[in-house]
């Protein structure tokens, strides 16, 4: 059986947007309660021996390029032994609303994120985690069909280049929504998460890891 890989003293910073946020810097600190603080109790629940730090650095409306503008202070500042990147439904949104060339934007997109990778990787030993963007295009009322798949071919791409943990979280949504149709997992734009969705991106999180 695989052991799950944070051990114990070690320090994961998990950044991203709202969906990472969840009002850690307000109502709920320091976690929040999304995601991140459901897959640190399950950890701490799992595993009680294991002395696990968890830093939530998540911005609710954050693109990657704002993740570049403070990953110095907010990711390197830390000195984390795990870095979670979750990041990239608000450039889609930006980029579906945009009359700008596409490709324009993807590569700008890939830019920023490579540059936060190689900061990474330069500066610090930590790991790196990343997540496919996810979209539950059915549960969109405003029917927008944002588009995804370029912006995950690149997440993709870049974790295999940068010898990241992929965690696969669109895939699981798609997995979950053909498993119980009519069954809502976001609030109803197909972005933002219900509390099962969050449980969801938690579970799918933590097993990738070798949460067993």
């Amino acid at each position: 059986m695989l052991d799950f890989k944070i051990q114990s003293d070690q320090k994961i910073v998990l950044i991203g947007d709202s969906i990472t946020d969840c009002g850690r810097r307000d109502q709920v600190p320091p976690l929040g309660d999304g995601y991140v603080s459901i897959a640190a109790s399950l950890t701490s629940a799992k595993y009680p021996s294991r002395s696990i730090e968890w830093v939530n650095k998540g911005i609710s409306g954050d693109v990657v390029q704002g993740l570049a503008e403070r990953w110095t202070v907010d990711v390197l500042g830390e000195k984390p032994d795990w870095i979670s990147i979750a990041i990239g439904i608000n450039n889609v949104v930006h980029d579906y609303e945009a009359t700008r060339d596409l490709n324009e934007r993807l590569r700008e997109f890939e830019k920023s994120y490579r540059w936060i990778l190689d900061e990474s990787r330069e500066k610090t030993h930590a790991k790196l985690i990343m997540f496919e963007i996810f979209y539950v295009g059915d549960e969109d009322q405003l029917k927008r069909k944002l588009g995804i798949r370029a912006y995950n071919d690149i997440i993709r791409r870049l974790a295999a280049e940068y010898d990241a943990i992929l965690i696969p979280i669109n895939s699981a949504f798609e997995q979950g929504v053909l498993a119980r149709p009519c069954f809502a997992w976001t609030s109803g734009d197909g972005v933002h998460p219900l509390p099962v969705g969050h449980a969801l991106i938690a579970l799918t999180f933590l097993e990738t890891l070798g949460w067993r």
